[in-house]
């Protein structure tokens, strides 16, 4: 008897712990059972694999041409997986995801502590988790999640130093936060807190301590990062050519003139009601209702400040997807707790628990539900049945969907084809996979000796 009552006081957690607790167990099934998607997921796996096999560490190609659309952190961690465990695991690679994810409620929830009561803390935790995009980009292999982890430490750190003295650890440790989010995803990491920054500093009327908060340390750290980054991809490379696209291409030509994913200006501005559901309209009543408290105070004008830049710096440029809202949710979601906190109003609060909890049950129950789905979400399973056969070479149509990175799935030999080409006879003891019907499904020919 004496062991259960230490057990239980043990596990004595807090309504956070236990919100965090059940998160994470409620999305393991779906890291433990989900395939591969083949869009991005398969890709940066045969990326990995690519470098591993060419002893690459700065400078990345997808089958030969230069990939830096992608700064290399997400890359080593993928790489690291293939090494450690000798194959691709979704569990550890979805870690990256999920675990950030739960970093990002736990540092907003500390923050917005002495602003917020328990109740309202935990509604905008339980609203964060299960908010549009916010749990989907947990389960998905991105490096989303974990530049929007940097971000909010990077304004959490940059609002500290509005309200205490600032000490040269403090701009290092910025300068860190900074470095780490541009080396994840690119310059979004460093201009969404630079702006955020700016536009808080104004509502203050303190823009003149900018240089105080991003100071000398800030800097160095920042520059000197980027200068060791770039100098070690010219020295990989052997010449400027990737060092150009990854400075140019991928940054000045993508914001202005994009060659992927070009959308109109106001493309956010539609998508964020999906990208925010169900708590989207909930947002907008409250911002409306309460239009006078949200930015009555500098803890919401740093959270409104950052959902705001985030917003319009998006808004113009060229290249534009859903995911890149991302940094934006935490801070509309507890911005929106500050008003819900403001209304006073229990049963509010109730009705949002019980939707939260049972949208987090809904994500337990598909997850556990995920293999049935499996051979419509990725090409694992078709994959495995052709590895049994034993093949001597694997040809993939070129109509297959991102179908050159399934190598990532074999060690023998993985080509591209046109196999309506009259000149292309497939060889004994290959397998040739073509595109299945309306593109949901692959299938595959296996032609004996």
């Amino acid at each position: 008897m004496r062991w259960a009552i230490g057990l239980r006081t043990r596990l004595r957690l807090s309504a956070a712990g236990w919100i965090f607790l059940l998160v994470f167990v409620a999305f393991l099934p779906a890291l433990a059972l989900r395939d591969f998607t083949p869009d991005n997921e398969l890709r940066y796996l045969s990326i990995a694999d690519e470098a591993i096999s060419s002893g690459s560490v700065f400078c990345f190609t997808n089958h030969g041409a230069i990939y830096a659309d992608k700064p290399p952190l997400y890359l080593w961690i993928t790489m690291l997986g293939r090494l450690l465990f000798g194959n691709n695991c979704m569990f550890f690679l979805g870690l990256f995801s999920l675990v950030p994810m739960l970093l990002v409620g736990k540092i907003m929830n500390d923050w917005v502590r002495p602003y917020l009561s328990p109740q309202a803390r935990r509604c905008a935790l339980l609203m964060l988790f299960t908010c549009g995009y916010f749990p989907f980009l947990g389960l998905t292999l991105r490096m989303d999640m974990l530049m929007t982890l940097f971000i909010v430490l990077a304004l959490r750190e940059i609002y500290r130093m509005t309200t205490s003295s600032v000490t040269t650890r403090q701009n290092a440790l910025l300068g860190v936060y900074l470095f780490a989010g541009l080396f994840t995803k690119g310059p979004l990491g460093v201009l969404i807190p630079l702006l955020a920054t700016i536009l808080f500093l104004l509502w203050q009327r303190r823009l003149g301590s900018f240089f105080r908060i991003w100071g000398l340390a800030t800097w160095s750290v920042l520059i000197g990062g980027c200068m060791l980054w770039w100098g070690a991809v010219y020295l990989e490379w052997g010449n400027a050519d990737y060092l150009n696209n990854l400075l140019f291409h991928q940054t000045i030509d993508r914001a202005s003139q994009a060659f992927t994913h070009a959308r109109p200006w106001w493309y956010y501005i539609v998508a964020m009601w999906y990208v925010m559901a169900p708590w989207s309209l909930m947002f907008a009543w409250l911002m409306i209702r309460r239009h006078h408290a949200v930015v009555s105070s500098a803890i919401r004008r740093i959270l409104f400040a950052t959902f705001a830049v985030t917003l319009i710096s998006l808004s113009c440029f060229s290249s534009k997807l859903q995911v890149y809202l991302l940094p934006a949710i935490p801070f509309v979601v507890y911005l929106g707790a500050l008003l819900i906190d403001d209304l006073r109003r229990s049963r509010i609060v109730r009705i949002i628990d019980r939707i939260a909890l049972t949208l987090i049950g809904i994500i337990f129950i598909a997850g556990c539900l995920l293999p049935l789905a499996n051979p419509h979400i990725g090409y694992g399973s078709v994959c495995r049945e052709i590895e049994a056969l034993h093949p001597e070479a694997v040809y993939v149509d070129s109509n297959v969907r991102r179908g050159e990175n399934i190598d990532a799935y074999f060690t023998i030999p993985v080509t591209v084809v046109n196999s309506s080409d009259p000149d292309f006879q497939q060889p004994a003891n290959t397998v040739l996979i073509l595109k299945g019907e309306k593109g949901k499904k692959i299938t595959y020919k296996y032609k004996a000796k």
